[in-house]
């Protein structure tokens, strides 16, 4: 068994080297006591304003389209492979990290607002993709796998409900493009909208946290917006992820409604089938958010120091998240593949299009008229 477990690290390995690479190329060392790099975002702003002042651009888009072009090009190397399916992982462990920038009653406040809007939008997206994908004549098990994704949180949603909806392989690999298509449009549309809206940091958040359809890419933009720094966390990423996780924790939920809605607009025998695999949905619960929510919890009782100024342990945890998050945004980029998203074409395309626009651009207003 351990050297079972030994060999699957010794596999992981180069791939991890591969995005730690990438992220440093692009961020730069000074942080780590290793030789002084200014990284490939300090050359952009020293040396180019329209760059690194007027598109803002920073280490978050870097490191994705490093990753794209790789992926795209030459594609990703064979002893890499393991490693970079790990970039997921990194994100959840900066998420539970993140929540030591949050207190228990600044999470309250943040989250009371974001129920109302998460609730609003997902179910409203939801409801509007069955709908328009009846009139588009899509294959209801095609719909409701698309509304999950356009309407919770991407991919992850997507996988959770086909079970339910006795989706096909084809299905979830159209809702899958579709999500991964639209989402790439907005990762790097967002914080340029957002810059020349001039809108503030809070607002961003929201809007990202709401309009975004996909969890890494939510997590993009709002860094790609504020990067934030050590002793100044960005301010998008902690109200934007508030959002998020309010919507990832309603995920068992969404898998239930969507079943529901799916069972209403199939016949009756597969109504009983469609039931039967609605059974194990609280097993879809995000058990990461759990993590997030217990350092948030500890956070507030003190247990890693002085909050505001900040303790040397809650800095080294916020260096730790932001690494983790450059790692797993580089894995993010590996493995966004141009021939994959081609799949989204014809209906699913239309459909999620229509619904992630009207999300987002509803979003947008709602969160233009409710928060400074």
């Amino acid at each position: 068994m351990t050297d079972s477990y030994a060999s699957k690290l010794w596999k992981v390995i180069p791939g991890l080297l591969l995005m730690f690479f990438i992220a440093a190329l692009s961020m730069g060392t000074k942080d780590l006591g290793l030789p002084q790099w200014i990284g490939l975002e300090g050359v952009l702003k020293a040396n180019s304003d329209f760059l690194g002042k007027v598109l803002k651009i920073n280490y978050v888009i870097l490191v994705i389209v490093i990753g794209m072009v790789i992926r795209n090009t030459i594609g990703i190397p064979s002893w890499a492979l393991d490693g970079v399916k790990t970039s997921r992982l990194f994100i959840k462990m900066g998420v539970i990290l993140l929540g030591t920038l949050y207190s228990l009653a600044e999470l309250a406040t943040l989250g009371a607002t974001s129920v109302v809007l998460i609730l609003a939008f997902v179910f409203g997206t939801i409801i509007f993709t069955m709908w328009f994908g009846k009139k588009m004549n899509m294959p209801t098990s095609s719909a409701a796998c698309l509304a999950a994704g356009v309407g919770v949180c991407g991919v992850s949603a997507i996988v959770a409900v086909a079970p339910a909806v006795r989706g096909k392989g084809e299905d979830i690999a159209y809702s899958i493009a579709t999500i991964l298509s639209f989402g790439l449009v907005c990762m790097f549309t967002f914080p340029f909208l957002g810059h020349l809206m001039g809108l503030s940091s809070e607002q961003f958040g929201a809007w990202a946290g709401t309009g975004i359809l996909n969890s890494g890419q939510v997590l993009a933009a709002a860094l790609a917006f504020d990067p934030g720094t050590v002793d100044n966390p960005s301010i998008s990423l902690k109200v934007g992820e508030v959002f998020n996780l309010t919507r990832v924790i309603f995920l068992p939920l969404v898998v239930m409604v969507i079943a529901l809605l799916y069972t209403r607009m199939c016949n009756e025998s597969e109504n009983q089938e469609a039931a039967a695999t609605t059974g194990s949905f609280m097993s879809k619960f995000p058990l990461f958010v759990l993590g997030f929510l217990a350092t948030v919890t500890l956070t507030s009782f003190g247990a890693f120091g002085s909050i505001d100024p900040a303790s040397a342990e809650l800095k080294m945890f916020r260096l730790l998240y932001g690494w983790f998050f450059a790692i797993g945004l580089t894995g993010l980029g590996l493995q966004i593949s141009f021939a994959e998203m081609k799949k989204a074409g014809g209906k699913p395309l239309i459909v999620g299009s229509a619904a992630g626009l009207l999300k987002a651009v509803g979003s947008l207003i709602v969160v233009l008229l409710l928060i400074d």
